[in-house]
């Protein structure tokens, strides 16, 4: 059983105030790196005059996922990684960060910089709330045309999420979401009503 993931709840930004630096949290759920970097881009352009805007996501999960952090210009390792920790330490995936600081004239050093960019990104995580993801596999179901119906209707019945069906020369193709817990017995019911005549392919683990 794979472990349980969350995004965030909501898209919020909080306030932190370390001596007399300002550290603006903003967070939001982001599912590709695309809304990453429109997420990131918009942050920046709106604290363009900011000392620095620091950066962090998650996607995927397991072995696939993507980890990304960027000090922007604070010095190595200070920043960027702590909002990535602070990520990955409350269990959340598909998620984004931004830490803007506004400097005030005092400096924190390494460790300082550390805590106070890691406890923004916490506190973010914290105000935005989690929402828990679900696990579903994207299948590629493949027939002929007469089994079309009979791919749909075992793809109801397991509650599958049909994304698309494309029909060609020799019959059709069905796009669908499942959750782990139906993948079997839809494959087993296809497999009896069509005497093992479909194609069934796992092209895709996503959570949503």
């Amino acid at each position: 059983m794979k472990g349980i993931l969350y995004t965030p709840q909501r898209s919020i930004q909080v306030i932190n105030k370390v001596k007399d630096s300002k550290f603006y949290g903003s967070i939001s759920r982001a599912d590709s790196e695309e809304e990453v970097k429109e997420f990131v881009g918009r942050i920046k352009g709106k604290y363009h005059d900011a000392t620095h805007n620091v950066s962090a996501y998650k996607l995927g999960s397991g072995d696939q996922a993507l980890r990304y952090a960027d000090d922007d210009g604070e010095p190595a390792g200070s920043s960027g990684p702590p909002v990535l920790q602070a990520i990955e330490g409350e269990g959340l995936t598909n998620t984004v960060i931004v830490v803007t600081r506004y400097f005030g004239g005092t400096k924190l050093g390494i460790g300082g910089l550390i805590r106070a960019y890691g406890d923004t990104a916490r506190l973010a995580i914290k105000v935005a709330g989690r929402k828990k993801l679900e696990l579903y596999y994207k299948l590629s179901i493949s027939g002929t045309y007469e089994q079309i119906g009979t791919i749909l209707g075992q793809i109801e019945a397991c509650h599958g999420e049909i994304l698309s069906t494309d029909y060609h020369n020799e019959g059709g193709e069905v796009i669908t979401l499942l959750k782990p817990g139906n993948y079997k017995t839809l494959r087993e019911s296809l497999i009896e009503r069509t005497g093992n005549r479909v194609e069934i392919k796992k092209i895709a683990e996503l959570y949503k």
